[in-house]
């Protein structure tokens, strides 16, 4: 039957993430929040807004970090 090897949304979505948890030119915070709020089942647009403005403003503050000691040199 043809239907056997179509792939759910969810199973979809899931090979997506581990494919791009391994990409290492993509962030790795950011895709690692995606991926917890999908395995939790919790992935709305809301709380990946969210998430995502999470991973933002901790890499905004290692940043910041990085440049002040750079600077103290």
């Amino acid at each position: 039957m043809a239907t056997e090897n179509i792939k759910t949304a969810s199973e979809v979505i899931a090979e997506f993430l581990d494919v791009q948890l391994k990409d290492k030119a993509l962030d790795a915070d950011t895709v690692a929040a995606v991926s917890i709020l999908h395995k939790d089942d919790d992935l709305s647009k809301i709380k990946l807004l969210r998430k995502l403005e999470e991973a933002r403003k901790v890499a905004l503050k290692s940043e910041n970090a990085c440049a002040n000691e750079v600077s103290d040199d």
